[in-house]
């Protein structure tokens, strides 16, 4: 089963951006090759630009707070799991306040390495990473690498409150709501949402060749399923499908 998601705002596509970046950090740094270090780096370098957007940090907190209040209120229902309600509550303060004392760019650390500024400057360029242009990279990845870790490692504590937040953030959003069944008429599905307000859609299939192509606004959603294709543009495909939709909110 393939899990396709479509942000309906800015924060939450940064987020799932941010999400996309910090899996695939995890895999390149965590590898031995020197090459799956190059691309650590790189990746490094891309989460620091995410994480420094001012308003990105502004729109999350603002969020966090909205929803620890909506959360509070919950206190006096009887009905409530209030062993689970009190430790999201917790998980959520603890993000407002890591995420706020944050001071400064992320990625402060990294600005002031020349070294890692001088591997920055080269990524751009096809090539330019090669022993012939960066030699003190080269020199650098016959390392142990275990010691090529390390070094990566020590560029990456200011991201720690980052992950947490953005794990926490979209763990409570995707499990506001659970997937239902729903089908396509010859590939191509709407469903009105007469106003209501989501910041992402789900959509869930067992067939690995499908492509939903997804578009909404706050009156209605649209999807259209593609025939995939890794040689040419997909087509539409145009028999009905059986699929699973998740509308969250928080």
């Amino acid at each position: 089963m393939l899990i396709y998601e479509y942000p309906f705002n800015e924060t939450v596509r940064s987020l799932l951006r941010l999400e996309y970046l910090f899996e695939r950090l995890s895999v390149f740094i965590n590898s031995d090759h020197p090459e799956h270090h190059l691309t650590a780096i790189s990746l490094i370098f891309d989460i620091g630009e995410v994480t420094s957007r001012a308003d990105l940090k502004s729109s999350l907190l603002k969020e966090l707070e909205r929803q620890r209040v909506l959360l509070n209120s919950f206190r006096s229902q009887t009905s409530v799991n209030t062993e689970a309600l009190e430790s999201t509550i917790t998980e959520i303060e603890t993000c407002l306040i890591s995420l706020s004392n944050l001071v400064g760019k992320p990625s402060a650390i990294m600005n002031e390495s020349e070294w890692l500024s001088m591997i920055r400057t080269r990524l751009s360029v096809p090539g330019a990473t090669s022993p012939i242009d960066l030699p003190s990279f080269y020199s650098w990845q016959q390392l142990p690498p275990e010691v090529r870790r390390a070094q990566l490692m020590s560029y990456t504590p200011a991201f720690a409150d980052w992950k947490l937040t953005c794990d926490l953030y979209l763990r409570l959003l995707r499990n506001s709501s659970e997937f239902y069944g729903a089908a396509s008429d010859n590939g191509a599905f709407q469903q009105m949402l007469s106003g209501k307000t989501y910041q992402l859609v789900r959509v869930r299939i067992d067939q690995n060749d499908l492509i939903p192509e997804i578009s909404a606004n706050k009156h209605m959603l649209w999807i259209r399923f593609l025939q995939n294709s890794t040689t040419g543009k997909p087509q539409a495909f145009t028999q009905n499908v059986t699929f699973d939709l998740n509308l969250c909110n928080l």
